[in-house]
């Protein structure tokens, strides 16, 4: 009669060999059936509906006078569908489509829905909800206009002859100028300056001055950066005394 422990080690070695065989034999037919169970489980996840919470693509057109100087917001929209239709969002976003008119102001506030979503023609899904639902777009705006040019240019006259009476200062060419550059920067420019400096004259003639750049905002551009100053000498009036000394006038 065979003892308990030959018993238990019977049944040990009998499922050892069960395992094994498990294990070893018609791995072919075993590989098989497991991928086709995988492939079942995926189309059947695939067809069941689902929610997921897609980036959204902002698409905001404007005209070229603007410059976007705010973050593009990061858009999330959640999506209802089948698991198959939403896995394709995440390689074509769906998009809100915004236009700024041109008279629009610097920052824009845009409210969102859920109808703005555009969902792409090939993915049948709902958008349920978007988030953010109010997002600011702030832009650069740039604006042209002409503003007039202040002399500070001082005129000092060179005795010519004995008896010089005086000189004029007859105009400055041109007398305004044009800069470009952001609106908010552009609308507090009142005038653009012309360099201090002094310019002594002997005769009637123009003279080169540069305009003083360096004290407008960054950003602002002038158009021309120099002007002429033209100055007319009245003729020599000869006089029996000692010539004038030199006599410095300060341009209006």
């Amino acid at each position: 009669m065979p003892s308990p422990d030959g018993e238990r080690s019977a049944a040990t070695a009998s499922l050892q060999r069960v395992l094994i065989a498990a294990l070893t034999e018609r791995l072919g037919y075993k590989a098989a059936a497991l991928f086709f169970a995988v492939v079942l489980w995926l189309v059947v996840s695939a067809e069941e509906p689902s929610e997921e919470v897609v980036p959204v693509k902002l698409e905001a057109s404007f005209d070229t006078a603007r410059v976007l100087t705010s973050t593009r917001p990061e858009l999330r929209a959640l999506v209802a569908g089948r698991a198959r239709d939403l896995i394709k969002l995440y390689e074509k976003p769906p998009v809100v489509r915004r236009a700024v008119t041109d008279d629009a102001p610097d920052s824009v506030a845009v409210d969102l829905k859920p109808a703005d979503v555009y969902i792409p023609p090939d993915v049948d899904a709902v958008v349920r909800d978007i988030q953010p639902r109010t997002l600011v777009l702030v832009f650069d705006v740039t604006s042209t206009r002409r503003v007039p040019v202040a002399n500070k240019v001082h005129v000092a006259i060179a005795d010519r002859a004995a008896g010089m009476t005086g000189a004029r200062l007859t105009r400055m060419v041109p007398d305004s100028v044009t800069i470009t550059g952001p609106r908010r920067l552009v609308n507090t420019v009142p005038f653009v300056a012309t360099v201090d400096q002094t310019v002594t004259v002997r005769d009637t003639g123009d003279f080169i001055i540069p305009l003083d750049v360096k004290r407008l905002a960054a950003g602002v551009r002038v158009e021309p950066t120099e002007v002429r100053l033209v100055v007319q000498m009245p003729p020599v009036t000869r006089r029996s005394t000692a010539a004038t000394p030199m006599t410095a006038l300060r341009s209006k």
